[in-house]
């Protein structure tokens, strides 16, 4: 039986490792082989829904293990059967389970009284989660309506083509390389960068606040 009950270390070591994996299956997995990238992309996403489960606080622990399970088995289910529907299940699933995770995290960041490694580190893996769940929005937005988003450069797109838009758009940055061409193409695009700049500027504005709050009281004692 999983132990939920984790020493403020192990959540540290579960943030590490959560960080670790997300940023490759984000930076890295686009340098390997497009033979070998969906099945990777699948395995990396299977480590990250566990490592996010330890990374969390409290009690949310066993309620997020029965989304993290959905979501492996669907998202396997998705890759052996290639099939439209089971992965418009298994996008919703990881939308779901990315959400939530990425509130609880916020939360967490929210609640904690000093800013500290766990804390920053949580502030980054929440930024990344929120750029997945919004990459999986982009598929799902792409099976249903391949026009919404025009490709400039490319016939035939793949999951690093939709992590790639989804991260220059939250960013704001747009090379302009791929656009939005329809209503619920520029509907999404506009979720993803307003949501990017509310984040930065929350997170931030709480890291700042608790640090000058810390600081203050160190230099008062």
């Amino acid at each position: 039986m999983l132990n939920f009950k984790l020493k403020k270390s192990e959540i540290r070591i579960s943030n590490i490792l959560l960080l670790a994996f997300t940023f490759t299956l984000i930076f890295l997995i686009p340098l390997f082989p497009e033979s070998f990238r969906k099945v990777t992309n699948n395995i990396l996403f299977s480590i990250i829904f566990f490592l996010a489960i330890f990374a969390l606080k409290g009690k949310i622990r066993k309620q997020m293990l029965i989304i993290a399970i959905f979501a492996f088995v669907t998202e396997w289910i998705s890759e052996i059967f290639t099939m439209d529907f089971l992965f418009y299940i298994s996008s919703f699933i990881n939308v779901i389970f990315f959400q939530i995770v990425v509130v609880r995290l916020i939360i967490q960041i929210a609640k904690s009284k000093v800013v500290n490694s766990s804390v920053i580190l949580e502030s980054v893996n929440a930024y990344l989660l929120l750029g997945l769940m919004y990459t999986m929005l982009v598929a799902i937005l792409h099976l249903y309506n391949s026009e919404a988003l025009g490709f400039i450069y490319k016939e035939e797109v793949d999951f690093q083509d939709f992590t790639y838009y989804t991260f220059v758009t939250i960013s704001t940055l747009g090379y302009g390389d791929i656009t939005p061409k329809e209503s619920i193409g520029q509907s999404l695009s506009i979720l993803i960068s307003v949501s990017g700049q509310l984040y930065m500027a929350i997170i931030i504005a709480m890291l700042v606040g608790k640090f000058a709050a810390s600081d203050s009281k160190s230099n008062k004692s």
